[in-house]
């Protein structure tokens, strides 16, 4: 006495490493989502040009408006303009030039969608090919989407481990302080309820609180000195120790 005791290796262990693993898959989302998706459907994007034309440029522009759902809602309306006034409805649509133009076709690429015209004497002709990537927009979202759960999610283990870490037990001669409450005094002690300890390893020390019974779960694989808070607490209260009695000499053989 005093017994003081921080959380057990093992609790401490296994809280980090579900909050790395929940971490560590938000990342993967988050990456899946921003970066390796929209990048795998760019390469698809080059598919569309010839050897040749991949070798000939550098970065291509790709446009966040270039979507299934833009130009949906205004297919009619750029392939019934006038071929002349064509290319700049288009550039008026999606914020800039094409992503892509060569002598027979243009191209506007989106992180999931392109949208193509053919070329004919300068102009783009209608109609146009609109194409969906094999990484959807759909799929994109739900990589994103994900990514924010398991986030949150990690933020939560985040306290939960700063939490145990910062789990402290004290008993002294004023009693128990454990968990927020105390110190609970010795006197206030009446018993150990050791009924779910062989199988869940823990015990509720109950106490009287103004007038009222309360109880405080004491578990052995939060508490790193759980054998010697209970031994004490059992030496010194008189209860039955639900521990094999420490230290005895192994029984003579018959």
């Amino acid at each position: 006495m005093p017994i003081e005791s921080g959380p057990t290796g093992e609790r401490k262990v296994r809280t980090t490493l579900m909050f790395l693993m929940f971490a560590f898959f938000s990342a993967w989302f988050a990456y899946d989502g921003w970066v390796g998706y929209p990048e795998k459907n760019y390469k698809e994007h080059l598919d569309q040009l010839t050897t040749q034309e991949r070798e000939t440029v550098g970065r291509l522009p790709v446009y966040d408006t270039v979507t299934e759902s833009v130009w949906k809602a205004n297919e009619l309306k750029v392939n019934s303009a006038l071929p002349t006034e064509r290319r700049a409805t288009l550039e008026k649509l999606f914020g800039g030039p094409p992503s892509y133009e060569s002598a027979d076709k243009l191209l506007y690429f989106g992180p999931a969608y392109r949208v193509q015209f053919a070329i004919r004497d300068g102009n783009p002709v209608a109609p146009m090919v609109g194409r969906a990537c094999a990484r959807s927009e759909t799929s994109i979202q739900w990589q994103l989407g994900l990514a924010a759960a398991l986030a949150l999610f990690s933020a939560y283990l985040l306290v939960g481990v700063m939490r145990v870490r910062g789990t402290r037990l004290v008993l002294d001669e004023s009693g128990l302080t454990y968990e927020g409450k105390g110190p609970i005094a010795w006197d206030a002690m009446r018993r150990l309820d050791t009924a779910r300890f062989n199988e869940k390893g823990w015990v509720d020390l109950r106490y009287d609180e103004s007038g009222t019974e309360d109880s405080i779960r004491l578990d052995e694989y939060h508490i790193a000195r759980f054998e010697e808070v209970i031994d004490e607490i059992c030496s010194r209260k008189g209860f039955e120790n639900p521990l094999p009695v420490h230290g005895s000499p192994p029984a003579e053989p018959s």
